[in-house]
């Protein structure tokens, strides 16, 4: 993919996201919304892997706060997914951190989107501080992680699940680890409780 290709890419992946925000004004269209959305979000993993792949994904951090970002990113997925409750807790999160909104938009994005095809009826996201990172956890009341997922854990391209290209996990792991300070790298850890849980620790 050369840039031409990739400008094309980026301008069809907008353009499929603006369709999804005009589908979701209309109470009969909720599944051709999904459906455009999920294929912005594909269009934008192949940008991210090209950028990878050429050098080019570098992170431009500045002041976020995690609890607005949180619930910026919660307010799509409510509207995507109505009839699951989704909850958000950010009180043990510090007021601001560094990190890169749009890229960690995109990580979080792709785990909330999964939890929501998994979750039963509840998915909970949180942001809180362990030693001395930032976290971000998106849980659900799913059936979990696959086994082989975990046993990976995003080291390679590997689907979640029966659906997508596999893509998100692997780039979220990459746009942790873009992420460093004092010598620390961000990383995500998977895990199985109640459901399938995602964390993302950022320095």
């Amino acid at each position: 993919m050369n840039d031409l290709y990739a400008a094309v890419v980026h301008d069809v992946k907008n353009q499929l996201a603006e369709l999804s925000l005009r589908l979701g004004v209309r109470s009969d269209a909720q599944q051709e919304m999904v459906i455009a959305m999920n294929a912005a979000r594909r269009l934008s993993e192949m940008l991210l892997m090209y950028r990878q792949a050429n050098d080019q994904l570098e992170i431009n951090a500045d002041s976020v706060s995690p609890a607005d970002f949180l619930a910026i990113l919660v307010a799509e997925y409510r509207e995507l997914f109505p009839k699951l409750v989704i909850e958000i807790n950010s009180e043990n999160a510090s007021a601001f951190a560094f990190f890169d909104d749009e890229l960690l938009r995109m990580a979080l994005g792709n785990a909330v989107h999964n939890a929501c095809r998994a979750a039963h009826s509840t998915v909970r996201l949180a942001a809180y501080e362990q030693d001395k990172m930032l976290v971000f956890e998106v849980a659900d009341d799913g059936p979990g992680y696959p086994e082989s997922i975990l046993l990976g854990g995003g080291v390679k391209p590997s689907a979640a699940s029966g659906h997508g290209t596999g893509l998100g996990l692997y780039l979220a792991r990459k746009i942790a680890e873009l992420h460093h300070l004092q010598g620390r790298h961000g990383y995500v850890e998977l895990s199985n409780a109640g459901g399938a849980v995602f964390r993302m620790f950022l320095p």
